[in-house]
């Protein structure tokens, strides 16, 4: 259980570390490019915002892996029949729908990565709402993170 929670620590400090450094560099351009308009400045934010979520996931994923293959601290189990092996676009997919909290359910953990797939959805789920409110102070004319504001 340690180790589950020692991940779920990294995983959590290297993605929300890059989903700031994201947020303060669309900031930081909105600031500096205040000629461009605002459909722009929005178009701007949601595509690195995008971006940024998925590469968070991409992490989760990775660490996921980490977590089975490495550590073998639990297993990703498919719920419907038949045997084909789990691979990296199943790990992918899981990540993707647990990040945004949607958690379908195809797809389910069991041993300690239920611990690390938990602090994924919880995080996720701040990541989302933090992005929410960039864009809608972006959306408000402001640059959020920007000492220029």
């Amino acid at each position: 259980m340690i180790q589950a929670m020692l991940l779920s620590a990294l995983v959590v400090t290297i993605c929300t570390a890059i989903h700031y450094f994201v947020l303060k560099g669309v900031s930081d351009t909105i600031a500096r490019c205040r000629a461009g308009g605002q459909g722009q400045n929005l178009g701007l934010a949601v595509g690195a915002i995008t971006i940024a979520h998925v590469i968070e996931a991409f992490i989760y994923t990775l660490f996921f892996l980490w977590a089975v293959q490495g550590l073998q601290i639990g297993v990703l189990n498919a719920s419907g029949p038949g045997d084909k092996p789990i691979t990296l676009m199943d790990y992918f997919y899981f990540s993707l729908v647990n990040f945004t909290t949607l958690g379908r359910g195809d797809l389910s953990p069991a041993g300690h990565l239920r611990f690390l797939t938990g602090i994924e959805a919880f995080h996720g789920f701040l990541m989302i709402t933090a992005s929410g409110s960039f864009l809608l102070q972006v959306m408000g004319g402001r640059a959020p993170l920007s000492e220029r504001g």
